[in-house]
């Protein structure tokens, strides 16, 4: 009898979920799988988190209903336009594309719905009378190999093959997934092309003892109810081990287990996802196609998987760590220094989120006769000029590791002080104001080189009490300084002449010895009765003495 010979099957298709590619608005590219909910914005707690002014806090969310997703405006400020025109709220297609700000992107329906059930059609049942004996428990043992010379038998060799082979399909099929979810919806499909699963389902315990649904897939691909025993994961996260369940139709170990007698589950298997020990993850899959569908040898593939997938979360979870630690420098080098941004990102600042009182040195520059200054020339040598200004004047600040609070027109605000504060603030703030003017001088060099009027500029300094945080409207905030210590620092600077650093006698004092300075009489400063002890600093034993 002539054997017909059986093709060999086809190579999996690695299904693309829906998703958005594009490019962000500091112009690096990315692609970014789309969940039941998406939500985009600039605060640190959407989904999709969009470091541009022109992203309002609270953008856009983007909703799956059925196969279809949803892009809804949440009342932003600059608006959200799909294929240049502004919407409120459309049924996306494959190909739109979508503007925030200046951040585009591309939206991809995908091969199948990432998520071909919403956590809704996954039911934990907790049964209190039920605790089971279960079939089989495996331990997730370490994946390293022995030497050949301590191979004594065939079936060690075989179970180190089965981990190889486990690994290399793993890692032949998962790329370095973005999220967290993305990766889940790939662990399901590695598990679906090597056990014979029918539904899968991942699981993320809460600290409350309840179980958070992240992903299922069905193997016929139609959205079904599944019901899983609360008995059986909390066996796993109790002893981190992996559990098979065998026939529950029929055991009577699993009579009482009420929420899998009603479901008709042949079999069973459910196992831990961890991360450097800690459970992150429970992965279940269940038949109900055939009696005992599952085996212990299903069981080890299913842990092998596991063991893989851990180190995958964690690669994902360190990625993540990565981005978001970039975004926030990013965000914080616009006013801090890069060794004040470091220090905020690792921790060894106080926190920024809640404002305070504390001493801070305030210092203020502002260019004299700008206006004059500024009528004979065009627009674009306006700007090129300013541009230059503020780049020389931000460089000295971050050199003595303080805050660029803002740029005012033609004047630099910036303060010594929280979130990084040292004990020679003051002293620091003056040495930098001096610096500031031998910057200037250096422009001025330049600019006269090219017939060009110089730049005059006059600072003022002050130390006290401030009040210092994040302040602003919902859809605009930034980290500074306010109070009376601040606006005394802008005073002295109005009464600056050109080339001149007054600072008061705070200050001075606070600064200690170093600092050439001349005592004048007391100023009258708007907004305060008592007068202002005031000094002429013309350099320290760092800087050149400056004519006075």
């Amino acid at each position: 009898m002539t054997q017909a010979s059986v093709p060999s099957p086809a190579q999996p298709k690695t299904l693309r979920g829906p998703r958005l590619t594009g490019m962000f608005a500091d112009g690096t590219l990315g692609e970014f799988p789309l969940g039941p909910k998406t939500t985009l914005g600039r605060h640190p707690a959407n989904t999709l988190r969009l470091v541009d002014r022109e992203v309002s806090k609270e953008h856009a969310v983007i909703e799956q209903a059925g196969r279809d997703f949803i892009l809804r405006d949440l009342n932003s400020s600059n608006g959200t336009f799909v294929n240049g025109r502004r919407v409120k709220e459309m049924r996306l297609r494959d190909g739109d594309e979508i503007s925030l700000g200046s951040s585009k992107f591309t939206f991809h329906a995908g091969d199948a719905p990432s998520v071909p059930a919403a956590p809704a059609g996954v039911t934990v049942v907790a049964n209190p009378r039920s605790v089971p004996a279960f079939l089989a428990q495996m331990d997730q043992g370490p994946q390293n190999f022995r030497p050949a010379g301590e191979l004594s038998d065939m079936e060690a060799l075989r179970r180190d093959y089965e981990k190889l082979r486990i690994a290399h399909e793993f890692h032949r099929q998962v790329s370095l997934a973005s999220t967290q979810q993305e990766l889940f919806d790939q662990i399901l499909g590695v598990a679906f092309d090597l056990l014979p699963a029918d539904n899968g389902v991942i699981l993320t315990p809460q600290s409350d003892g309840t179980f958070e649904t992240e992903v299922v897939h069905h193997r016929q691909g139609r959205a079904m109810n599944v019901v899983l025993s609360d008995t059986v994961l909390r066996r796993v996260v109790e002893t981190g081990k992996a559990v098979l369940t065998a026939d529950a139709v029929i055991d009577e170990r699993f009579s009482a287990a009420e929420s899998i007698v009603a479901q008709g589950i042949r079999s069973a298997m459910a196992v831990p996802l961890t991360v450097n020990g800690a459970i992150k993850a429970v992965l279940f899959l269940d038949s109900r196609q055939r009696i005992n569908a599952f085996s212990e040898n299903d069981l080890a593939i299913l842990t092998g998987i596991a063991a893989q997938a851990g180190i995958a979360l964690e690669n994902v979870a360190l990625a993540e760590q990565i981005r978001a630690e970039a975004i926030t420098r990013a965000e914080l080098s616009r006013f801090l220094s890069k060794a004040v941004a470091d220090a905020v990102i690792k921790g060894e600042t106080e926190g920024l989120a809640q404002s305070k009182m504390a001493e801070v040195s305030c210092l203020f520059a502002d260019i004299r006769g700008f206006t004059t200054l500024a009528e004979n020339e065009s627009p674009q040598a306006v700007v090129e000029m300013l541009n230059e200004f503020f780049t020389a004047m931000a460089n000295v600040v971050f050199r003595h590791e303080g805050n660029l609070d803002k740029f005012i027109g033609d004047c630099v605000m910036a303060v010594w002080g929280p979130p990084l504060t040292h004990p020679d603030d003051p002293a620091r703030a003056l040495q930098a104001a001096l610096e500031m003017m031998d910057a200037v001088d250096e422009l001025n060099e330049k600019r006269k080189s090219q017939g060009k009027k110089p730049i005059e500029v006059g600072i003022g300094i002050n130390t006290g009490q401030a009040v210092v945080g994040y302040m602003g409207s919902v859809e605009r905030h930034e980290f500074t300084a306010i109070g009376d210590t601040v606006n005394t620092a802008s005073r002295l600077c109005g009464l600056a002449k050109s080339g001149e650093l007054l600072a008061t006698g705070t200050t001075i004092e606070k600064a200690g010895p170093g600092f050439f300075a001349q005592e004048l009489p007391v100023m009258q400063v708007k907004g305060r009765e008592k007068g202002v002890k005031t000094f002429r600093v013309t350099g320290s034993e760092r800087t050149v003495v400056r004519d006075a």
